[in-house]
């Protein structure tokens, strides 16, 4: 048999149910058969004989038991709905309604301890543990868990009224003291076929009402099911255009690289003999120049290597990284509006670093384009941070862009995804890389005053094998 195990839970959620439920073991206090004139008008029905007074009792009992029972059974359902157990436990199902059955009996025996009132586990509690499996077996998890406890709400105070039914007295419905006056008041009076008739009403009526609030539920769970149905597919379709055009890529670099290798190879053999000829001769300045030359052609083609090989890694200096990053952008527009401040020039990093150069502008051109009615002030900053004892090398882009809404701060990594109408690629290649080297993005931004995304690499840390 399956363990138990909690999936998630709601601390929310939980906080919300305890303090409903302490309302509920309070409210008796607050809310009595005075409060709503029920004896008052008792004695006025069997007073004047007029059945008037017993129906204005009937619904102020009503409405006082469904007062005192919706704090401690909505505490029951948020408790319940704030714990999620593992989809492969035999009875998950089944778990929300076991919760109830726990914490209903024990809630129902303290308000009798304290406020001497005594409760019965009845049709109320029936009828949301009957709600409760109705909801969990369709895991209506998409809506809103307000609108689960206001169905929650009109059932309750829909079965409240058959209490009051004379007709149901057989039934183990209306065993309260209050309840059986207004039934026997009702007899005593003649007044039974109108008081099950009013209540007969009431209740149909909040049936309808629960019932049309369910189909809502149910719709508009429905819909939010499709629509995130929707968003999966187009994240499957944009990873599998992703990876497509990934593998088609690699395979014309493949061929490209290899075609540009050999003559790069010839070249840089010809050059070594050619230099070694001017040595020789003692054309020491020739042969100077030959050299330069060789160690041109080996730079070209190690970073034609980086290009293709994504696993490429090498002892890269901070300095190094940042160069080759404004050595690439200096032609771009927002060129003379990036700063940079590094404070670590010497550090090294074991990687890439013509993917890591292709990172960092990524998020120079984001910020430039976020930078609308502003004079831009771009900033790459490099510096040692410390997190949990550890040192990182950071490197981080600052903004005086228009910012980023919290709602859309976990979204802006997803392939896709993007606010100014691009393939919203870049922050996805961004995440994609820094997490190959082990190593955490974080994000600060504020609306209308600026971002800063700053690239946490471990110090010292061996990300891969030099190749």
């Amino acid at each position: 048999m399956n363990n138990f195990h909690i999936k998630k839970f709601n601390k929310v959620k939980f906080i919300y149910g305890i303090l409903f439920v302490l309302l509920g073991i309070a409210l008796p206090s607050f809310l009595t058969v005075e409060t709503f004139k029920i004896p008052a008008h008792i004695n006025l029905a069997i007073q004047k004989e007029e059945a008037v007074y017993l129906l204005m009792s009937g619904l102020g009992l009503v409405a006082l038991n469904s007062l005192r029972a919706f704090p401690h059974y909505l505490g029951a359902f948020f408790i319940a709905e704030s714990i999620e157990i593992r989809d492969s436990f035999p009875f998950e199902k089944l778990f929300k309604s076991a919760m109830v059955c726990l914490i209903i009996p024990p809630v129902y025996i303290i308000i009798g301890v304290v406020h001497h009132v005594k409760y019965y586990f009845g049709v109320p509690a029936i009828v949301l543990l009957f709600l409760l499996i109705l909801l969990g077996k369709s895991d209506y998890n998409r809506v809103s868990v307000w609108k689960k406890a206001m169905l929650i709400i009109v059932f309750l105070t829909a079965f409240q009224f058959v209490d009051i039914m004379p007709s149901m007295a057989g039934f183990p419905v209306g065993r309260g003291e209050t309840s059986k006056d207004v039934k026997l008041v009702a007899t005593f009076i003649g007044a039974t076929h109108a008081l099950d008739v009013m209540a007969l009403i009431f209740l149909l009526l909040l049936l309808c009402m629960g019932l049309l609030l369910f189909l809502l539920i149910r719709d508009e769970n429905n819909l939010r099911e499709m629509n995130a149905l929707k968003e999966k597919n187009r994240k499957m379709e944009i990873e599998t255009q992703m990876t497509a055009l990934k593998n088609r890529t690699y395979m014309e670099m493949n061929s490209l690289v290899h075609d540009l290798k050999s003559p790069l190879t010839s070249a840089q053999a010809l050059v070594g003999v050619v230099r070694s000829n001017c040595e020789r001769e003692l054309r020491m300045k020739d042969a100077n120049y030959l050299e330069n030359v060789e160690l041109a052609i080996k730079r070209l083609s190690d970073m034609i290597s980086e290009i293709l090989y994504e696993d490429y890694r090498s002892d890269t200096t901070t300095a190094e990284i940042v160069q080759s990053v404004l050595a690439q952008i200096s032609i771009s527009r927002y060129a003379n509006f990036v700063t940079l401040n590094n404070t670590i020039p010497h550090k090294k990093l074991d990687i890439s670093k013509t993917r890591m150069t292709r990172v960092l502008i990524n998020l120079i051109e984001n910020a430039s384009d976020a930078i609308h009615d502003a004079t831009p002030d771009i900033v790459l900053n490099v510096s040692t941070v410390m997190r949990e004892e550890a040192s990182y090398i950071c490197f981080s882009v600052s903004d005086n862009g228009v910012g980023i809404a919290p709602e859309d701060l976990d979204k802006i990594w997803e392939m896709g995804y993007s606010t100014r109408g691009s393939h919203g690629f870049g922050l996805g290649f961004v995440k994609g890389v820094v997490d190959a080297y082990n190593g955490t993005v974080e994000i600060q931004s504020d609306l209308h005053k600026g971002t800063t995304i700053s690239i946490l690499l471990e110090e010292g840390e061996t990300h891969g094998t030099n190749t």
